[in-house]
């Protein structure tokens, strides 16, 4: 199941190295956090606030280099989680992980509506002329 949101980037971190315990492995992880906020369709309030982070790992860290804070995007990200047993306390923890593995950049509303109500003449529809009889 793909899980998708879509919302306007508030920031994007920096790559990180990540060392295996015994140093012969590196990982490569990269962090994005949009702003998902709704709004209330009615009245164009924004509603409570959302900004989830998404982690992007490996090559997929470049992608994000391509997009900048302020864009519009709809990130499909993959959800898991993790069972702890810490053993000094026998607490039985849980760690969710929400890994980004596809970024694509919306258009602009306001643009697609532009180019919708203002047709080009090639595009106008032709006017059949029984379209202009009285019966």
């Amino acid at each position: 199941m793909v899980n998708q949101i879509t919302g306007r980037i508030e920031s994007i971190g920096a790559i990180e190295e990540i060392h295996s315990k015994d140093g012969t492995k590196t990982y490569y992880k990269r962090e994005i956090v949009i702003d998902a906020t709704r709004c209330d369709p009615y009245t164009g309030e924004r509603g409570f606030e959302s900004y989830p982070s998404f982690e992007f790992g490996g090559d997929r860290c470049k992608e994000l280099d391509n997009y900048e804070p302020g864009q519009i995007v709809t990130v499909s990200f993959d959800i898991s989680g993790v069972k702890y047993n810490d053993k000094i306390t026998n607490e039985v923890k849980y760690f969710n992980k929400v890994r980004g593995f596809k970024i694509e950049l919306r258009q602009n509303q306001s643009r697609q509506q532009a180019s919708v109500s203002h047709p080009s003449q090639n595009e106008m529809p032709v006017k059949d002329p029984a379209d202009d009889l009285p019966f």
